[in-house]
């Protein structure tokens, strides 16, 4: 009797075939699915073969499987691309140490035609291009012990396209030096000639006459006594042209230190050499600031 009540409760309380409840494997499949994202296919395929035995559900096995066809191409060409740095690294720091830049730039370039740029590509580059720039200071100091007032602001142009700001305070003293430069070598023609010297006097036997008074001094304000004003108003033309063509060929730092030149030096309050100046600071203002963001900067436009 007993086992006839017992076997009734049994077949009341028993499980259904759809009562059973499969494991939560919910994190383990989470867990694989970042394997596959960080290349590491070896560790997912154990962990699906695992899932497989832990009763998992097909559309978890299916999702595992999707996640790792479609990672396998890309971790590859990862995989590939770490054995060519390998490769490559070594030949571009080898040019690095004696100073080869441009073989080292030259190597680096056909890497990241091949492979793409990189972190550690970038890296590189930085390295680079500060050896680049800080080589154009120093020529540009060697220009300035020259006084080769060309030689330096070429240096000093192709020094500032790197935009290196640990360079800046090298940057603006030699900038300084250029200015002062420029400025003696424009005011150095800007001089007072000489008098004529005088005649040896001519002894004679005349007795001396009697002094006469010099005319007062009258200051004229006819053309004629006034050519240094010319001068001055005709070297102003001839830097403000020189800053108009650097302004014109982007040289924005150069056509601002020649119109500073002319509105301060050369001819005072120069309207002409003041508007030049200040569309020359506002214009260096919106590259610096189109080039920060990633743009590119053409024809005095960010692109």
């Amino acid at each position: 009797m007993s086992l006839i009540a017992l076997a009734a409760v049994w077949q009341f309380v028993k499980p259904g075939p759809g009562d059973s409840s499969p494991p939560n494997l919910g994190p383990r499949l989470d867990s694989a699915l970042v394997m596959t994202a960080d290349c590491k296919l070896d560790e997912a395929r154990k962990e699906l073969a695992e899932l497989k035995t832990a009763h998992a559900t097909p559309e978890q096995l299916k999702r595992l499987q999707k996640a790792i066809n479609d990672n396998g191409p890309p971790c590859e060409q990862k995989r590939l691309r770490r054995k060519a740095w390998t490769e490559a690294e070594p030949a571009i720091n080898a040019a690095l140490q004696i100073d080869a830049l441009d073989r080292a730039a030259s190597r680096l370039a056909a890497f990241v035609r091949r492979w793409d740029d990189g972190p550690e590509t970038r890296k590189v580059a930085d390295k680079i291009d500060l050896r680049k720039a800080q080589g154009l200071l120093d020529e540009a100091e060697t220009c300035l012990a020259r006084s080769d007032r060309g030689c330096l602001e070429n240096r000093l142009i192709a020094a500032e396209r790197y935009n290196r700001p640990e360079l800046a305070g090298r940057i603006r003293t030699l900038r300084e030096a250029l200015s002062n430069l420029l400025a003696s070598t424009l005011l150095g023609g800007h001089t007072v000639s000489a008098a004529p010297a005088q005649p040896p006097q001519v002894l004679n036997s005349e007795p001396p006459r009697q002094a006469v008074p010099a005319p007062s001094r009258v200051i004229s304000t006819s053309p004629a006594a006034a050519p240094a004003v010319g001068q001055s108003a005709q070297q102003a033309r001839k830097i403000l042209s020189d800053a108009e063509r650097e302004l014109g060929q982007g040289n924005y730092k150069s056509a601002m230190d020649k119109a500073d030149i002319c509105a301060t030096m050369i001819d005072a309050g120069n309207r002409e050499c003041l508007a030049l100046k200040q569309k020359a600071e506002r214009l260096n203002r919106d590259m610096l600031r189109c080039v920060a963001n990633g743009s590119d900067w053409i024809n005095d436009r960010c692109n």
